[in-house]
């Protein structure tokens, strides 16, 4: 987790503003039993799941969540929601107290300062 920017979870409070699901250039990695979980919650195969809702990472080391043209997670509804929350991957259930951006406390206003 970056350093200057500490966000303990007593201290937070989600604005369900969907940002963290907007980061610019973000990516999300999934591994084998994250897809496993969702593809398995989305009803498909594996092998759908893999061709039709991933793509490889940008250092080809893993394969990763498509987003949309403007760049948002493809699950972000129009309600700012999750629509795969039960089974999102550890990096979007971590954020943003395990890992966080530089840029985070400008992104997400639950990570500003009060």
């Amino acid at each position: 987790m970056n350093e200057a920017m500490k966000v303990d979870r007593e201290n937070f409070t989600c604005k369900m503003c969907g940002e963290c699901c907007r980061i610019k250039d973000g990516i999300v990695r999934v591994n084998n039993v994250e897809i496993s979980r969702i593809a398995a919650f989305l009803g498909m195969s594996e092998g759908d799941f893999i061709e039709k809702e991933t793509e490889v990472s940008p250092d080809r080391k893993s394969l990763i969540l498509r987003s949309r043209k403007d760049g948002a997670c493809v699950y972000l509804t129009d309600a700012n929601l999750c629509a795969i929350n039960p089974v999102k991957p550890e990096k979007c259930s971590t954020f943003p107290f395990e890992w966080t951006n530089p840029d985070s406390s400008s992104v997400c206003p639950g990570c500003r300062i009060k």
